[in-house]
């Protein structure tokens, strides 16, 4: 991974780059970021300039032995360390290295993986999520070692939150005084599930999250052939998650504009057949379906009420959208949007946590009827 790879955080990838050109590396650093920025990335990166033979000002050269095995995360001073299965369910006969095969290729193909699309590729959730003591065991052992190829042995913690308490405090006294040569490049995304113990021992860096024009260019570039109204459309609803946007790529998220004004409009009417009848098609929706549509109804209607306070922000650069927006603000208020939004945030929670779609579709509906009837 190279930094030139990562959009945006110019400022913090030259910091990170001087540094390492004088020496002065913490030996423990935690990236910490919301899910689908680029703390993962950001962190790889590092690692891959740390350890490139022929470093360049900007970026590690890309082109020699470490640069090319930390492409294909194989570098014999790079340890992985991320959440694993804990239950004796499908994968538990699986040895370390299929976990860690898997986890590879998943990185490789995205190098802002979410926790989400981890558990789904290897059948599990979060409650069973953890890192045990046996591993952070054996990555104590690993470290007796030196570095075999570049200056620096790095352990990539990926999702310290998930440390089991009894591996947090076998970690403590290594992370604190590790071996000569040795840096810890931990990865969160919430950083008060992270043990204070654990969080007083390392740098703090604070990812932010992508840029709507960010995302916009990295799906251009990736994806040549896509529409320009689409393109701007995913990163609106990203939400400067850029996993997110490449799930929303395979997905249609054409319809949601379509499906939301259809939706706003019945339930300004008080229209109850059809809100009825919208319901049994929604409940039919996947649970990732779902929550794109009040994703995406929180962004509509946040613009809205942005562009009640003449806000520059409101504008979204999309011209269905934008025309919507400005005539749905002529018809409802700020308080009204306020309670909107709250009623698509509880509609969120209780999709996220599998209740039962048409319920939550229905009554959120019937509030939303409440809130415009209400003076």
């Amino acid at each position: 991974m190279q930094f030139a790879k990562i959009p945006d955080h110019y400022a913090f990838k030259n910091g990170l780059i001087r540094v390492a050109s004088t020496d002065k590396v913490a030996h423990a650093q935690l990236f910490i970021g919301p899910t689908g920025s680029a703390n993962l990335a950001l962190a790889l990166a590092f690692a891959t300039y740390l350890n490139c033979i022929f470093p360049k000002k900007t970026d590690a050269c890309g082109s020699c032995f470490s640069c090319a095995s930390m492409e294909k995360l194989t570098h014999p001073d790079l340890l992985l360390v991320f959440p694993k299965k804990t239950s004796s369910a499908i994968f538990d006969s699986k040895s370390d290295r299929n976990y860690l095969e898997a986890f590879r290729d998943l990185l490789k193909k995205n190098p802002f993986l979410s926790l989400e699309e981890w558990i789904t590729a290897m059948y599990f959730d979060r409650k069973q999520c953890q890192i045990s003591k046996k591993e952070v065991s054996k990555i104590i052992q690993q470290l007796s070692l030196k570095p075999f190829m570049g200056p620096y042995k790095v352990v990539c913690i990926w999702l310290p939150e998930y440390l089991h308490h009894t591996a947090a405090n076998a970690l403590l006294k290594t992370l604190e005084e590790p071996p000569p040569s040795t840096v810890f490049l931990l990865v969160g995304s919430n950083s008060e599930k992270i043990l204070p113990t654990i969080r007083s021992r390392v740098q703090h860096h604070v990812i932010p999250p992508f840029s709507e024009e960010a995302i916009g260019q990295m799906l251009r570039n990736i994806y040549s052939d896509l529409d320009s109204h689409r393109c701007k459309e995913i990163a609106f609803l990203a939400q400067g998650n850029l996993s997110k946007a490449f799930q929303l790529i395979e997905q249609s998220v054409g319809e949601n504009f379509d499906y939301f004004s259809q939706w706003i409009r019945c339930c300004y009417s008080g229209n109850l057949i059809k809100l009825v009848a919208q319901s049994e098609v929604f409940c039919k929706l996947s649970i990732e379906a779902q929550k794109n549509f009040f994703t995406y109804a929180l962004q509509i209607s946040r613009a809205t009420l942005l562009g009640k306070f003449n806000d520059p922000l409101f504008q979204i650069g999309l011209p269905a959208e934008a025309t919507f927006i400005k005539k749905f603000g002529l018809n409802v208020t700020i308080n009204q949007l306020k309670n909107i939004i709250t009623q698509l945030i509880q509609a969120y929670y209780y999709v996220e946590r599998n209740g039962n779609a048409k319920m939550i579709y229905l009554h959120m509906s019937i509030q939303i009827i409440d809130i415009f009837s209400s003076v």
